[in-house]
């Protein structure tokens, strides 16, 4: 009232001041009738963080990133064709982006038809399944007999929604969004259950706990979702003026970067075993003897080296060799000598020690390490002679036996070192007849016979 009497003439300040009193006089009829306007009006609970066109825009832009996460996987699937999880994986998220791609369509061509509708929930009810179907392959898990629960799951759902888009108005979009919620939640469910089954399986990859939590928190967002529209329905004509699309879009596209981090750690690791496995098998190549089962002459050497330098007890290192093969090649063939091999290489595996140590130093030149001591190396040559002239009896050209040459290992020795000794230990037991061991020490000049072996029968 003061800022009025300082502005209006003295003559007009008695009429002003009066209608001023009337308006804003609390029982004023124009201001009681606004006031009831105003109540009766209904309020929206929760109100949108986005604009009609900033929705739009971020529809768009996350169908562009589903689209870029596609071309990311089904280029590495056409890298690596025999990963077919890459493949359902990449149609997941075009379908996910075709929703996306539908929706959009819908608002700006003003088409909230019933066949637009069912093809977008359609395609939000299938990316689920296609992700299971992708970890499914991924952990060759195909005959799995839960197989059926996932497609019946996305079965069921989608026809529950379309039954209900089908019996309800068009603009009743809080009906749709609870069973669609309830659906994607109970496929969500059911891949928890799946991914803490494969983590149990496959302990070696970590980032399954993730994608645990991952899903958690997409099943928590549908369950309050779903809450919302079934107890604090607003009016709403379409989709993109429900309250929580903007977040929830937000949210896929983060959920869309985690998800595709998880699934690249996944293929990251699976080569990374692919990779440890190859280098394993060449390294067992590489150390074993494809003929006979026994380590190669490297490996062999190698690990006499480490176990010479470990022991303080003396190491006895035995050469054979087969009497007569050659004989076996030339009368009988190849073959026959190759079995002749592996049957000899297979009865030194079973009859070695835990601490023992057989190798194929080439040809049918064999040798072995073993712990023994001059009161025993008898009996081991016997018997070793007796289980292999009994495992080769059946074999042309068999049975066979056995000339040994032995010699002790000292501590810190070298396979070289200690190999002459044998060598002149095993010369010696074929001049004296074969099927004989004679044994070399460091400290005699010349060998001696061990033993005479068992005289086949």
């Amino acid at each position: 009232m003061a800022v009025v009497a300082a502005i209006v003439p003295g003559s007009l300040k008695p009429l002003l001041s009066g209608a001023i009193h009337a308006v804003i006089r609390p029982s004023h009829p124009a201001l009681r009738s606004l006031r009831r306007s105003r109540q009766e009006e209904p309020k929206p609970l929760m109100q949108s963080l986005f604009s009609s066109a900033q929705l739009l825009s971020l529809v768009l832009f996350v169908s562009l990133s589903h689209i870029g996460v596609a071309a990311i996987f089904a280029y590495l699937w056409h890298t690596q064709r025999p990963l077919r999880s890459l493949l359902y994986w990449s149609a997941s998220e075009l379908a996910i982006a075709a929703a996306f791609g539908c929706l959009l369509l819908r608002t700006l061509t003003g088409d909230s038809s019933l066949a637009n509708i069912l093809l977008t929930n359609l395609l939000i009810i299938a990316t689920p399944l296609l992700y299971e179907r992708g970890l499914r392959h991924f952990f060759r898990r195909e005959a799995d007999r839960f197989g059926w629960l996932c497609p019946l799951l996305a079965l069921a759902g989608f026809l529950l929604f379309a039954v209900t888009a089908a019996q309800l108005p068009p603009d009743d979009i809080h009906s749709r969004i609870v069973v669609l919620s309830g659906a994607i939640s109970l496929q969500i469910c059911l891949l928890l259950w799946q991914l803490w089954r494969y983590q149990r399986l496959a302990p070696a990859y970590r980032v399954l706990r993730f994608a645990i939590l991952l899903l958690a928190l997409q099943l928590a967002l549908q369950l309050v979702r779903m809450a919302k529209h079934q107890w604090w329905p607003e009016s709403a004509a379409s989709s993109l003026t429900d309250p929580l699309l903007g977040p929830v879009i937000l949210l896929s596209l983060l959920f869309t970067i985690a998800r595709s981090f998880i699934l690249l750690s996944l293929v990251h690791t699976r080569q990374q075993q692919a990779l440890l496995a190859t280098q394993r098998e060449l390294e067992r190549r590489a150390n074993l003897d494809a003929l006979t089962g026994l380590d190669s002459r490297h490996h062999f050497e190698q690990q006499l080296a480490a176990r010479a330098c470990r022991s303080a007890r003396p190491w006895q290192l035995l050469l054979i060799d087969l009497d007569n093969f050659k004989q076996i090649n030339d009368r009988h063939g190849h073959p026959a000598g190759d079995a002749m091999l592996r049957a000899v290489g297979r009865v030194i595996r079973e009859s070695l020690p835990p601490a023992g140590l057989a190798g194929r130093l080439g040809g049918d030149e064999l040798a072995l390490l073993v712990m023994e001591t001059s009161q025993t190396l008898p009996a081991c040559c016997q018997t070793l002679q007796q289980r292999v002239t009994d495992a080769t009896r059946p074999l042309a050209g068999g049975p066979i036996s056995l000339s040994i040459g032995l010699t002790s290992l000292q501590q810190g020795e070298r396979f070289e070192q200690a190999y002459p000794r044998a060598d002149r230990a095993l010369y010696a037991a074929k001049q004296a007849g074969r099927q004989r061991a004679c044994i070399q020490e460091p400290h005699h000049r010349e060998p001696r016979p061990l033993w005479p072996l068992a005289t086949q029968t």
